[in-house]
């Protein structure tokens, strides 16, 4: 990736000040992938579960390190390679090597990943809306700065983010179709498309199968 604006903008994040405030001494997690993506893929937040929160750590930093599930269900959906996916290890086992990898798919598959929020913290409850509020500008310029065809919002919580919307998955999916632009933060006109978070509370096979149906339109 290296691109210099994006650096800038997560030099910033680092500075944070909810995370001094808190003490937290988790790293930010920043996103990754090529710019000008076919897709960019946007969660909500990381968690101490991904490998590069360690503040020891000093390799790159983006999404779901050291989680595999993750990599499986976007595998399951045509997004990465499964012959990647299916043999990343536990996140004990996991090394360099296996970041590398998924560094290599996102970039051969157009991809780019990030959260909302990028604090790390030490629990699976969402950000507070101070955060969230506060980090949402800083979303807009990483959208802007990697310029996306399409955005994957992954849950509800991110898509209203993204649109002001509220929106239910079940009910959507049974009335829409694919590729309706919603005009999103900041005036950035792109076409959003709503997805069921792809693990722990949400529901990875639907996940799967709308990332299957979005990659025939």
């Amino acid at each position: 990736m290296g691109n210099k604006k994006l650096q800038k903008l997560y030099e910033q994040i680092d500075e944070c000040k909810f995370c001094k405030a808190d003490g937290n001494l988790l790293q930010h997690i920043y996103g990754f992938g090529t710019l000008n993506p076919n897709l960019m893929l946007i969660l909500v937040n990381p968690t101490y579960r991904n490998i590069s929160s360690d503040p020891e750590y000093r390799g790159t930093r983006f999404p779901f390190i050291g989680v595999r599930q993750f990599w499986k269900v976007l595998s399951d959906g045509g997004l990465i390679d499964k012959r990647v996916a299916y043999k990343l290890p536990l996140r004990k086992n996991w090394s360099e090597e296996h970041t590398e990898q998924i560094k290599k798919g996102l970039i051969r598959n157009k991809l780019f990943l990030t959260n909302v929020v990028k604090c790390c913290y030490d629990h699976s409850a969402y950000p507070s809306n101070r955060v969230i509020k506060d980090q949402t500008k800083i979303l807009v310029e990483e959208i802007r700065i990697v310029n996306p065809k399409k955005i994957v919002a992954f849950g509800g919580l991110v898509y209203k983010i993204l649109t002001g919307k509220n929106i239910k998955l079940a009910e959507h999916w049974n009335k829409q179709k694919i590729g309706n632009d919603s005009e999103i933060i900041s005036g950035l006109k792109i076409s959003v498309i709503p997805c069921y978070f792809p693990i722990g509370r949400g529901n990875p096979k639907k996940a799967a199968e709308i990332m299957r149906r979005f990659l025939r339109t």
